[in-house]
C-alpha cells in the first residue's frame, strides 16, 4: 500500500541533533526498516560515548609531606601529556585523566615522584629531598638551576638574613655572608655611599661596581658618578632605594662564567635580586598578611683613641690655641687658662658690653680632658614598618607590599627616610601562556652634614668629621657657643677663629637628595611543548635625582666661596630599558644524559641627564634660594661642568648549553657577541665564549654514597672571559664652551672654546678580560 504523505522524523542525541525529511509516495515498510537502522546507529553512538567517557576518571587527592602536613603549588601532571594542576594551600587537587594513566608529582624541595592512578580518590605522600639534589638557584637572566651542576662559585641569601635589620642599605646587608665580596662603607653616615667588590679591581678603566639585576633586569646602582657635581660633600648609591624587607633571595654572581650571557655589564660579578613580588612562591592560606615593626638603636662602632695626659698644644705648652694634643700635662685639679672666647676677635669696641661673648671677658677656663668627640654624637634610632599581603590559587601569585623606614643616624644633622612600595603575580592564561610582572616605587629622602677633605688646620671644603676629630681633649666642645649671637657665624676655640665649630656645621650646612623612583618589568612566557618555552620580558628603571649643597654665609672652611654662602643644586635623571627574548629547551635524551639549552637577544638602552647651578654671595642668611645669591654659574667647585647628557646602545645575542650525565658531570658552554655604541662602528663588536664543567664525587663514586663524613662534595672548574666597552664620548674629541670669559676695551663680551686636556682616541677597541677559575665546595658530618 502507497500512501501520499510526507513523513517527519527527528530525533536528538545529546546536543546533536539529526533531522531527515522522506520525499512523497515513500514506502511504509521502507520507512520502518529505516527507523530500525537509525535507533541501532544510535544505540552505537551511545556504546562508544560511555565506552570513550570510561577511558578518563576525576582523580582527587592530598598531598602531604613525612610529617603529614600539606604542601602546597605541587604540580601535578599527567605523564607524556600537557594536561597537569597544582595543589592549593591545603595540599588538595584535582585533575582529568585516563583511566590507566600515572601521575607525575614534582615540587622545589621535594623528591620526584610517579604513581599509577587507582582509583577517584588518592592520598599521596612526597619525601623531602636532599640538600645537596633540591637547592635551586637563581642564575643569569633569572634561569633557575640546580646548584650542583653549576660550573661556578654563587653565593645565595635568604630573606631570613635581609628582614628586620638595623641597615637601609641592601649592600651593607650582605657584608661577611658571601666570600670574596668585599663591602666599604664610605663613612658612618645613614644613607651615605657604599663599595663593593667582588673579586676586586678587573679593568683598567671604568667602573669596578657589579651589575645589580632585580627581578631580571638591570638596576642602576651608581653613586652619583656620571659627572662630578658632589665636590668635597657625600652622596648615596643607588641600591639604597631598595626595600630589604621586600626581597625574597640574593644570589651573587662571582666568575665571568656565572655571568657570560649578561655581558659586558656583568665583568664585575652579578649581584642577583629577587624580590618578594616577583617570587612564585606558594602561600599556605589564600590570603596572608604579615605586618612588621622593628626599633633598632645606632651609636658609632669605632672611634679615635684618644690620650687623656695632655692637652692640646705643643712642647708641653699650657694654653687652647692649638689644634694638637702634645701640650701641657693635665692635673688633677686641673690648671686654669684664658678663656678661649676671651679674645678681641669677638667685638669691634673696647667695652665688654660690646663683645658677642661679653660674659667670657676674664674669665678662666679649666685644662683637663672633656671626651668632646664622644659627646658629640648621639643614639641613632632606625624604625621600620612593613606590611606585606600575598595570595595564590592554583592559576597564580600575587604579592605587595609597603614599608617605611625612619633612619635617624648618630651623626647630629643626619637623616634618612624612605617609602618603598611594590606589586606583582604571575598568572596562569589559556594556550599555554604565563604572564607575570612587577611594579615598585620608592622615594628616599637623604640628608646630612657635609664631609668634605680634611686637615689638621681645617678643610678643604665644608666636614663635620675632619673638625670634630682634629678637636683636642681639652677643648669642651659641647659646652662652648658655636655660633656669635651677632651675625650668627661659626665661633671656636682658635685666636683667629680659623677652624669651624663641628656644631655650627650641623646647623648651617647640609647636604640633601631627593630621590623617586620607579621600576620593574613585564613577562610573557609561550609554552611551545613540555619541553620548550619562549620567553619575552620588558624591563624599566628610571629615577630622577635632586641633589643639593646649602651653607650658610658666617662658615669657616673651604675658602670664600663657602664662607660668603653656598648653594648647588643638580637635577639628575637616569632611565634604563632592557627588553629580552630567550628560548629554553630541555631535550629529552635518556635515563643517563640531560641537556639544558638556552638563546637569546638583549637590547639595552641608558638615557641620562642633568643640568643645576652654583651660587655664591649669599644675601640673607638662612634663605636657600638661587635668586637669594649674587653669583650663579653651571660649574662645579673643581671647575668642571654640571651639566651632562648620556645616551648609550648595548646589543647581544648569546647561547648556552649544560649537558649532564647521571646528575653527577655537568659540562655547560656559552657565548655571547655584544655590540656597544661607547666606541666607534669598526670596534664595536666582540666575541667571548665560556667553559665550565663540575663534577660530584658523592654521587659518582659508590665508597662515598650515603657517607656520613662526606655528606656532599663538588669539584669544579672553567675559563670565561667578558668586555668591557669603556666609558662613552672618549672617541671623539670634545669642545669647551666658555662664556662671558671677559669684556673688551670697548665692552664687548668674549666667549671661549677649549679643546680638553684629555685628547680622544677614535682607535679605542673594547677590553678581553679573561679568568680560570677552580673550586671546591663541600658539606660535611
Amino acid at each position: 500500500m502507497q500512501q501520499d504523505a510526507r513523513f517527519f522524523c527527528y530525533k536528538k542525541v545529546g546536543t546533536l541533533s539529526i533531522s531527515f525529511i522522506f520525499g512523497n509516495y515513500f514506502s511504509i515498510t521502507k520507512l520502518k526498516n529505516m527507523r530500525k537502522r537509525l535507533l541501532m546507529l544510535a544505540g552505537i553512538f551511545f556504546l562508544l560515548a560511555q565506552t570513550v567517557l570510561a577511558q578518563t576518571v576525576e582523580v582527587s587527592g592530598r598531598i602531604t609531606d613525612n610529617k603529614g602536613e600539606p604542601i602546597a603549588g605541587v604540580s601535578v601532571s599527567e605523564k607524556g601529556t600537557r594536561n597537569g594542576t597544582t595543589s592549593n594551600a591545603g595540599g588538595n587537587f584535582k585533575i582529568q585523566v585516563k583511566s590507566n594513566a600515572t601521575l607525575v608529582l614534582s615540587s622545589i624541595g621535594y623528591e620526584r615522584k610517579e604513581i599509577a592512578v587507582s582509583g577517584s580518590a588518592m592520598n599521596v605522600s612526597m619525601e623531602t629531598a636532599s640538600e645537596s639534589i633540591s637547592e635551586v638557584v637563581v642564575t643569569s637572566l633569572g634561569i633557575k638551576r640546580e646548584k650542583k651542576a653549576l660550573g661556578y662559585a654563587v653565593s645565595t641569601i635568604d630573606k631570613k638574613a635581609l628582614e628586620q635589620r638595623p641597615e637601609s642599605d641592601v649592600v651593607r646587608l650582605l657584608n661577611g655572608k658571601a666570600p670574596g665580596v668585599d663591602i666599604l662603607n664610605t663613612s658612618g653616615i645613614s644613607g651615605s655611599g657604599t663599595q663593593i667588590l667582588i673579586r676586586g679591581v678587573s679593568t683598567i678603566s671604568g667602573s669596578s661596581t657589579p651589575l645589580f639585576v632585580v627581578d631580571g633586569v638591570p638596576f642602576d646602582a651608581s653613586t652619583n658618578s656620571q659627572a662630578n657635581f658632589n665636590f668635597g660633600n657625600i652622596t648615596t648609591s643607588r641600591f639604597l632605594d631598595l626595600d630589604p624587607n621586600a626581597i625574597e633571595s640574593i644570589s651573587v654572581l662571582k666568575g665571568l662564567s656565572a655571568t657570560t650571557l649578561y655581558g659586558e655589564l656583568g665583568r664585575n660579578g652579578v649581584v642577583l635580586i629577587t624580590t618578594k613580588n616577583s617570587s612564585t612562591r606558594r602561600t599556605n592560606k589564600k590570603m596572608e598578611v604579615t605586618a612588621t615593626q622593628s626599633v633598632f638603636i645606632n651609636q658609632p662602632a669605632n672611634l679615635p683613641e684618644y690620650q687623656q695626659s695632655y692637652g692640646g698644644g705643643f712642647d708641653l705648652s699650657l694654653g687652647l690655641v692649638f689644634f694638637s694634643n702634645w701640650g701641657a700635662r693635665i692635673t688633677d685639679p686641673p690648671a686654669l687658662v684664658n678663656h678661649p672666647y676671651d679674645r678681641g676677635t669677638f667685638g669691634v669696641a673696647d667695652a665688654p658690653s660690646d663683645f658677642a661673648f661679653p660674659q667670657y671677658v676674664g674669665a678662666k677656663y679649666e685644662y683637663k680632658a672633656y671626651n668632646s668627640v664622644e659627646r658629640f654624637f648621639r643614639k641613632g634610632v632606625i624604625k621600620t614598618s612593613s606590611v606585606n599581603m600575598s595570595s595564590s590559587g592554583q592559576q597564580g601569585t600575587f604579592n605587595a607590599n609597603f614599608s617605611y623606614t625612619d633612619d635617624q643616624g648618630f651623626t647630629p644633622g643626619n637623616s634618612l627616610y624612605k617609602n618603598n612600595f611594590g606589586l606583582g603575580g604571575n598568572v596562569k592564561l589559556s594556550n599555554n601562556f604565563t604572564f607575570s610582572g612587577t611594579f615598585n616605587y620608592s622615594q628616599t629622602n637623604f640628608k646630612s652634614p657635609p664631609t668634605g677633605t680634611s686637615f689638621g688646620s681645617g678643610s678643604g671644603s665644608p666636614s663635620v668629621f675632619g673638625d670634630l676629630m682634629y678637636t683636642p681633649v681639652s677643648v669642651d666642645l659641647i659646652g662652648l657657643p658655636w655660633e656669635s649671637p651677632l651675625d650668627k657665624s661659626s665661633q671656636y676655640y682658635r685666636p683667629a677663629n680659623d677652624i669651624q665649630h663641628p656644631t655650627w656645621t650641623v646647623n648651617n650646612a647640609f647636604a640633601g637628595q631627593q630621590v623617586n623612583r620607579v621600576y620593574g618589568n613585564m613577562q610573557l612566557k609561550y609554552d611551545i611543548t613540555d619541553k620548550l618555552n619562549i620567553f619575552y620580558r620588558v624591563g624599566y628603571d628610571n629615577y630622577s635625582d635632586f641633589n643639593s649643597l646649602r651653607v650658610n654665609k658666617g662658615g669657616v672652611d673651604g675658602g670664600s666661596q663657602y664662607t660668603l654662602g653656598f648653594y648647588r643644586t643638580v637635577d639628575g635623571h637616569n632611565a634604563i630599558w632592557d627588553h629580552t627574548l630567550i628560548t629554553n629547551w630541555t631535550p629529552k635524551l635518556n635515563s643517563d644524559f640531560t641537556m639544558d639549552v638556552n638563546a637569546g637577544i638583549n637590547s639595552q638602552e641608558r638615557i641620562y641627564s642633568q643640568a643645576g647651578q652654583k651660587s655664591t654671595q649669599q644675601l640673607v642668611y638662612g634663605l636657600f634660594d638661587h635668586d637669594n645669591f649674587i653669583i650663579h654659574e653651571n660649574l662645579s667647585e673643581d671647575g668642571s661642568g654640571i651639566d651632562f647628557k648620556s645616551q648609550t646602545q648595548t646589543i647581544g645575542v648569546f647561547t648556552q648549553a649544560t649537558l649532564g650525565f647521571r646528575e653527577y658531570l655537568y659540562f655547560t658552554a656559552a657565548a655571547r657577541n655584544s655590540w656597544s655604541s661607547n666606541l666607534e662602528k669598526d670596534n664595536r663588536s666582540l666575541f667571548y665564549p665560556s667553559a665550565n664543567v663540575a663534577f660530584i664525587p658523592t654521587s659518582a663514586l659508590e665508597s662515598l654514597k650515603g657517607s656520613k663524613i662526606v655528606n656532599y662534595l663538588k669539584i669544579r672548574g672553567g675559563y670565561a672571559t667578558s668586555a668591557n666597552f669603556d666609558q662613552p664620548y672618549g672617541t671623539r674629541n670634545t669642545l669647551a664652551i666658555q662664556t662671558n670669559v671677559f669684556l673688551d676695551r670697548v665692552g664687548t663680551i668674549i666667549n671661549s672654546n677649549a679643546i680638553g686636556n684629555q685628547l680622544a682616541n677614535p682607535n679605542l677597541k673594547p677590553e678581553l678580560i679573561g679568568e680560570i677559575e677552580m673550586g671546591i665546595e663541600g658539606k660535611f658530618i
